[in-house]
Order: structure tokens, then sequence, then C-alpha cells
């Protein structure tokens, strides 16, 4: 047995052991709520432009690092690579997978589940690694630590739910979203250390009030 055999033969165990594993309705709901953009996206939205506008200095550079992170990573790397590697999710390669979803339009909110048969042909595209959940999630969890130092860690406790929900659902395996969060931690210190580069080259010049009180986005030790 060849290494990437061992690794996807362990990768299949620990899956099947979240997804079949611990499994209640509560935790159906309560993951397919969490994974839902439809619900999230507006809530989300409207607090980062309540923080822009209301919050301190620094709450306001955690929310620019996390939206430029994203609105970067998720279409120009996350997506590029999904398509790069084109693993299936394992609800479309795998029999016996629990895959939770939102429910029809009439009773969106109530979790939907059913269990993947037998495959009829082997699935040559699929949307499956990275997770752009989890990589999202990094990203505002990375951004908050760049912020604030690395005592910021709650942050850390969402990333790790975001995770356990994704395989949970059946949308991604262990490695998916392993994968993701050292992806994700990358390119956000990049952008990060690009705007801030761009924020002491322009700040003193164009807003010399702010930038007296914020001489870095970035934390100081």
């Amino acid at each position: 047995m060849n290494l990437i055999t061992q690794v996807y033969s362990l990768d299949l165990r620990v899956f099947h052991w979240i997804n079949r594993g611990f499994n209640h309705p509560l935790l159906d709901q309560f993951f397919n709520l969490l994974a839902d953009g439809h619900f999230w996206t507006p809530i989300l939205i409207v607090t980062a432009i309540i923080l822009l506008l209301r919050g301190r200095d620094r709450v306001k550079v955690w929310v620019i690092l996390t939206v430029f992170s994203i609105a970067i990573g998720d279409p120009l790397i996350s997506n590029p690579i999904k398509y790069l590697f084109d693993r299936a999710r394992p609800y479309q390669a795998v029999e016996g997978v629990r895959e939770v979803s939102p429910g029809p339009k009439e009773n969106h909110w109530q979790a939907a589940v059913r269990i993947s048969g037998i495959p009829e042909q082997d699935v040559k595209h699929g949307r499956s690694f990275p997770s752009s959940h989890v990589a999202n999630a990094t990203a505002a969890a990375t951004s908050a630590c760049l912020v604030w130092g690395s005592a910021m860690r709650w942050p850390w406790y969402l990333v790790a739910l975001a995770a356990l929900g994704r395989i949970y659902t059946g949308d991604h395996y262990p490695t998916d979203v392993l994968a993701s969060i050292p992806l994700s931690m990358f390119y956000t210190w990049l952008i990060a250390q690009v705007l801030n580069r761009i924020w002491i080259q322009l700040g003193p010049r164009y807003f010399p009030k702010l930038f007296a009180r914020i001489p870095s986005l970035l934390h100081v030790k």
C-alpha cells in the first residue's frame, strides 16, 4: 500500500467517523445553518458596515483585512485550486455518506438529510478541495491575529467549528479542511503585508490624522 493510498484510507476513516459517528437532528440543523450562505451573507455584510462606521480603529482594520483577504482569496486562489484538483465531494463519490443540506424553498431552514448511494460512475469533476467556508473563516481568524497579536485565539474555535461542520454535512473530507487552513493563513498574511506597505506609504500623505493613530495596520510587539 503506497503513501497516497494510506492517506486516503485514513482520510476516509476519519470522515466516516465524523459524518456518521455522532449524528443528531439538532446537530443536523446547527451545521446546516452554520454553512448556509443565504442566511449569513446579509448578516455579515450588515455587521461589517456597522463595524466600519461605528467600530474602533483596530476593529475597522480587522474588517478591512478580512474583506480584502476573502475578496481576493476566494475567487482568485481557492476557486482556481478547486478546478485544478477537481476532487469530487464525498457525497458524490462515496456510498453511505450522510449529506446534510438546506430543505426546499418553502422549508429552507429545516435540514434535509439523505444517504448517498453507490456512484453510478466515476465522478470526474468536483469542488471538494479546498473548502472555501474554512478558508474564509481562517482568513478572518488570521486577520484578527495580525491586528491584535497571537494572543487572539478565540476566532480559531470558530474555524474548528466550520471545519467540523463541513465534514459532518458530507461536503468535504478531513484533508480538504486541513489543507484549507495553512493555505488561507499564507495568502491572508501576504495580502495583509501588501496592504500594510501601501498604508505606510500613502497613509501619512492622505490620512495624516488617522495615520498618527494607526501607524501600522498590523500588531507590533
